[in-house]
């Protein structure tokens, strides 16, 4: 992202529209490179989508002073969040291995169940499957006819992305509904609540 800086980013004479392309081919493709077969955290997906939104400001030359939205800036430059990129990476390759042969072993680790052995004290790790079944429920796709769909590969590639569509279309509700929120409070709390300091007679809240 460094590198392309003074060649791509602040050009001039090159298009927002240009800057994109060239920031979807380079960065991202490197930034995602093998996401399918990732087990993320929550926190490490926030992390990303920092980045991912970091970038999308300074390629649009947007600072924090101009107080654009994390939605606004994902509109402008027609993309979607990291969260929702991983999912549908995901849940593409959740169809590729289920459809492959008996004895595969992509398939054979999906579906395989230990016989014996036993779990660490403590809070399981997360594992593939897990996001996966999340991915689902976020989507608003069953969990229990998903494989009687991605035997077609055009039909399962559609539901997949009308799924992750409807996910981040609700994502972006909420953040903007929590944003609502949080300005609500502040200002109620600003009128309400009244700390004059005794030595300058200045009001805490408004500083």
């Amino acid at each position: 992202m460094s590198k392309l800086n003074t060649r791509v980013w602040t050009n001039k004479n090159l298009t927002l529209h240009t800057k994109l392309k060239v920031y979807q081919a380079c960065v991202l493709s490197t930034l995602l490179y093998g996401s399918e077969t990732w087990t993320t955290y929550t926190r490490q997906e926030h992390r990303l989508n920092a980045f991912h939104l970091r970038c999308l400001r300074k390629i649009m030359g947007h600072t924090w002073e101009d107080k654009v939205t994390n939605n606004d800036v994902l509109c402008k430059a027609r993309s979607t969040s990291i969260y929702a990129m991983l999912s549908e990476r995901r849940l593409r390759w959740l169809g590729h291995v289920s459809r492959m042969d008996k004895g595969r072993i992509p398939k054979d680790l999906l579906y395989g169940q230990l016989e014996c052995g036993t779990r660490s004290t403590g809070r399981p790790q997360l594992r593939f499957k897990d996001l996966c079944k999340r991915d689902l429920l976020s989507a608003h796709m069953d969990i229990n006819t998903w494989e009687d769909i991605v035997v077609d590969r055009p039909s399962w590639r559609h539901e997949v992305k009308q799924g992750i569509d409807r996910a981040e279309q609700d994502r972006r509700e909420q953040q903007d509904l929590k944003r609502q929120r949080r300005k609500e409070s502040s200002s109620s709390s600003k009128e309400d609540t009244i700390h004059v300091c005794t030595d300058c007679a200045k009001d805490c809240t408004q500083g």
